[in-house]
């Protein structure tokens, strides 16, 4: 009996090892899935085809997450906007929006839940961290967005306050209308979406001293080539 009892405890040792090491092999498929470990490398000129735009600001939990995505066809030279709110699986997680995918991989997290949502390739990708995309916000002077509906945004600190219509944001407007865009109506989120879509374009388009310089400094993270980037640079113009 005591040796049937010592070769049960030993299978059940066994067994737990088992156990625990698949869940240690399914959270590392899982994170080589964010951290783009599946990825085919840079992406070359020849190659291009589409890239998701990101950008990426708290949100009103203080969570940095994808607050702009857009799908930028470069052989048609379009640039089409996708709603952050978009439901997707993210393996591994009990998150479940395009958005929340950021956290977990950036742009390359972003870019393969495209993916996942269009059943198709998992595009190139250009993100701009919070950081980045503050600071090129401050340096242009502001940027030109046209508002679908009042907002009112408390951030913990102030109170923003907006008018439907064009106007000139701040970085800090700016992440007042991030934070108070979950709260619009689908169709008036759908118009903002948009508008921010195009908003980013023209952000890259117009990036001091151009995207290939950007990466060099880290402004951007990208998996594009150099060439890619000059390509992608004139289909944003």
């Amino acid at each position: 009996m005591a040796q049937r009892t010592s070769a049960s405890a030993q299978r059940a040792r066994v067994m737990r090892t088992a156990v625990a090491t698949a869940a240690v092999i399914a959270l590392g498929a899982a994170a080589a899935w964010y951290l783009g470990v599946f990825e085919s490398g840079t992406v070359g000129a020849d190659d291009l085809a589409e890239v998701a735009l990101v950008a990426a600001a708290p949100d009103e939990n203080g969570d940095v997450v994808a607050q702009i995505v857009a799908l930028a066809d470069v052989r048609e030279g379009a640039v089409e906007p996708v709603s952050p709110a978009t439901e997707v699986t993210l393996p591994g997680t009990t998150y479940g929006t395009l958005a929340d995918a950021y956290p977990f991989g950036g742009g390359a997290g972003v870019a393969e839940a495209l993916a996942r949502i269009t059943g198709g390739p998992t595009p190139a990708y250009v993100a701009v961290d919070a950081a980045s995309l503050r600071s090129a916000v401050a340096e242009a002077g502001g940027v030109q967005v046209a508002l679908p509906a009042e907002m009112a945004v408390f951030d913990g600190e102030d109170l923003y306050t907006f008018t439907p219509g064009v106007t000139t944001l701040t970085a800090d407007e700016l992440g007042a209308v991030f934070k108070g865009a979950p709260y619009l109506s689908a169709p008036q989120r759908a118009e903002l979406d948009a508008e921010l879509a195009d908003m980013l374009a023209t952000l890259l388009a117009e990036w001091p001293g151009g995207l290939v310089s950007a990466s060099d400094t880290g402004a951007i993270a990208t998996n594009l080539s150099p060439e890619a980037l000059n390509d992608l640079h004139d289909v944003l113009r």
